[in-house]
């Protein structure tokens, strides 16, 4: 199996074991690398890249270190948004009754099959 297969099918199970509706691996500075996604994942990738960037900066320059995820919540669902190595993100976004702690969960073990496949490729 290539690389973009055991991607595409990382983020096949991510979406069969949680209440992920759209989810998406983005480069750091917001290209698309693959997505599980029924609206405009380029639009999607680069929105989450750059909202995630922000929010590192804003913690930086407050001095409270590098974050490990940003949430933002709505009565739409909650988008997620994670890093996934050096040089890649997470972000996905939850059906509103999803389980946090449960999700979040799914997305550490997802992110840890991320990083196996890209540094064995």
């Amino acid at each position: 199996m290539n690389t973009m297969d055991a991607l595409d099918k990382t983020l096949s199970d991510l979406h069969n074991k949680t209440a992920i509706e759209v989810s998406a691996i983005v480069s750091r500075n917001g290209v698309l690398i693959t997505a599980n996604a029924p609206t405009d994942a380029k639009t999607f990738a680069a929105m989450a890249a750059t909202m995630l960037g922000a929010a590192e900066i804003t913690s930086e320059g407050l001095d409270r270190g590098m974050l490990d995820r940003m949430i933002v919540e709505s009565r739409h669902g909650r988008l997620i948004v994670m890093g996934a190595g050096k040089k890649m993100l997470l972000a996905v976004m939850t059906k509103p009754d999803a389980n946090l702690g449960m999700v979040l969960a799914e997305l550490g073990k997802t992110i840890e099959g991320i990083v196996a496949i890209v540094e064995s490729s």
